[in-house]
């Protein structure tokens, strides 16, 4: 015979009844509603992201362009209505340097970036720039690396 935790069978009778330890009734509510918790900690989530997205100067279409999703992902993101997945945390740090510990959790601060997103984009305004832009441009990294010294 074969175990079911539901049902068991009766003595003596090939019939099976419910298990009178497990309540059968459907009346009872299932609360599936996530918790207030939950809740905050989504809306702090996609308060950190907007304000990340904010910071690079992007609107939603083109920062969510940057990271292989779309506007309205973002959007949802941001408003706390979504949990970002894993590929687009991974996107998020590799694109914008961004420390994923403090986009969830808050509780780390921001750590400096590593100058990778910024790198990117002033090779990206070099590559476009006039000559006058480009000498500019050499004049801002010149004085960004003095500075780190």
């Amino acid at each position: 015979m074969f175990f079911n935790p539901v049902f068991k069978p009766v003595e003596g009778d090939n019939k099976w009844q419910p298990h009178p330890q497990i309540p059968m009734s459907m009346d009872a509510p299932i609360d599936n509603a996530p918790s207030q918790a939950a809740l905050a900690a989504k809306q702090a989530i996609g308060e950190r992201l907007k304000a990340t997205r904010q910071l690079s100067g992007l609107n939603q279409r083109d920062f969510a362009s940057r990271l292989g999703t779309s506007g309205a992902y973002i959007s949802c993101v941001e408003l706390g209505h979504s949990m970002p997945g894993g590929r687009f945390l991974r996107s998020l740090h590799r694109e914008f340097d961004v420390n994923i510990n403090w986009l969830l959790t808050g509780l780390e601060q921001e750590l400096p970036p590593r100058h990778g997103f910024h790198i990117k984009v002033l090779i990206g305004d070099y590559v476009r720039a006039s000559e006058r832009g480009k000498s500019l441009v050499m004049a801002v990294a010149s004085f960004l690396v003095s500075r780190r010294g």
